[in-house]
């Protein structure tokens, strides 16, 4: 049995986080991994999705070439082609990482990690490991609908959809958060007539209200069916040649053992403190096994404060600055508080908009659809958030990020002068229009 100071399960962006800031910290670190490093976000969620997006928004760039003044006969698209680069794409990813691993001197392990005492987890069923502190980051897994199960054929779940070969005639997504809305861009704008089901009153029913509303709009008009407030999804009635089911996901907390560590949880989500400290002192939790959030930002975060932790330096997890982001074209993304939020927290709150139809680069791009509203306390004149919905929106809700995190007031960031023609000057303008009403 090898002995470390950190040992992290989990080598997802939590846990590939964790680790690499333990070894930084000098402790010796362990990390352990069922299946390939990068976990769910690097090779089966966020990057080979994005890949796919880009391959779409290229095709759909040259279905309307000819408003760009360009003639490109006998556009086609080859979704197995798309597939192997993104495969490709993963595995420089998966190289880079697995070599910053072995760089950093991390030891890792590869199989199934359970508890076997509070200090001490087996690997296949072998004890393998004794370690001084744990950080626990085995992400999650998606969440199956009233026990319909995938049979990979006709009903896919998330992870599942990206090994399609053939390009289905019509698809219904139920589910319209991040991922449905993802999933309905993409095959969309391939072809299939795609059926967007919401059990909630609107789609993306975690973002603000102005987005959801807007965002349906948009697809709609290209040609994508949107149903919310739907009572109940009925799966065997449903005619269409693939369906989707995207209702969420669940932790993978189910064979940790976490009985035999002293570890707590709530319906399989680990509990955890302001610290990430579970109700066991020395083991830690980040990630989509708490459930806080389910970005793969946020585990990275959540990753490097849980190994200072460990690692003595007691520092408290601050979710307050979280981006979140919907690649969907276009895309949505947020930051901070709605002006409803703040006024729910008690605090006096005004928002100002600007609109992309006002940006030249933005008609130049011939991606006018989309706004940009920033929300600020009517007192102080600070930043308390921001939520855009247009072209390039997860690069841009960055900008504002880094402003509330430098505790800018909105006179300071319409100061800020932003290069023309660009997208960011919208923030500029946003602010510039908010600043006008707090005067």
């Amino acid at each position: 049995m090898k002995e470390f100071d950190i040992c992290v399960i989990g080598a997802g962006p939590g846990g590939t986080s964790a680790a690499i800031e333990s070894s930084a910290l000098g402790a010796r670190t362990a990390l352990i991994e069922k299946d390939e490093v990068g976990g769910i976000c690097l090779n089966k969620g966020c990057i080979p999705t994005k890949a796919r997006l880009r391959s779409a928004s290229l095709y759909d760039g040259f279905k309307h070439c000819l408003e760009f003044g360009l003639d490109v006969k006998d556009t086609a698209f080859d979704l197995q082609a798309i597939s192997r680069r993104s495969t490709e794409v993963i595995g420089r990813l998966r190289d880079q990482l697995d070599q910053s691993i072995r760089s950093k001197k991390i030891e890792l392990f590869k199989g199934e990690a359970s508890f076997v005492s509070e200090d001490t987890v087996s690997v296949n069923g072998e004890a393998a490991v004794r370690s001084k502190s744990f950080v626990l980051a085995t992400g999650s897994s998606p969440r199956p609908l009233d026990g319909v199960r995938s049979d990979r054929r006709r009903v896919f779940y998330s992870e599942e959809i990206l090994g399609l070969e053939k390009l289905p005639f019509d698809m219904t997504i139920v589910g319209a958060g991040p991922i449905g809305c993802e999933f309905a861009s993409f095959f969309s704008v391939l072809g299939t007539k795609v059926t967007l089901i919401e059990t909630m009153d609107r789609i993306l029913p975690r973002e603000d209200k102005d987005i959801s509303n807007r965002l349906e709009g948009i697809l709609k008009k290209k040609g994508i069916e949107v149903a919310t407030g739907v009572a109940s999804v009925d799966i065997p009635a449903m005619n269409s040649e693939v369906i989707l089911i995207s209702v969420g996901r669940i932790p993978n907390t189910g064979k940790l053992c976490l009985e035999k560590a002293g570890v707590s949880a709530n319906d399989g989500r680990v509990t955890v403190d302001e610290y990430l400290r579970t109700s066991s002192g020395r083991i830690f939790a980040v990630g989509d096994c708490i459930g806080r959030y389910n970005l793969a930002h946020a585990a990275s975060a959540e990753g490097r404060i849980a190994a200072m932790n460990a690692a003595g330096i007691k520092t408290p997890m601050d979710y307050s600055i979280m981006p979140m982001c919907v690649y969907s074209f276009p895309e949505a993304a947020s930051v901070g508080i709605t002006a409803e939020g703040a006024e729910s927290k008690g605090i006096a709150a005004i928002s100002g908009r600007a609109y992309f139809a006002g940006l030249g680069r933005a008609q130049a791009y011939g991606e006018p659809e989309g706004f940009i509203k920033l929300v600020a306390d009517r007192k102080t004149g600070l930043l308390l958030g921001a939520q855009i919905l247009g072209y390039n929106a997860s690069e841009m809700i960055g900008i504002v990020s880094v402003a509330m995190k430098g505790r800018l007031t909105v006179k300071g960031l319409s100061e800020t002068i932003q290069p023309h023609p660009t997208f960011s000057e919208g923030i500029q303008e946003a602010a510039a229009n908010l600043q006008r009403q707090l005067k």
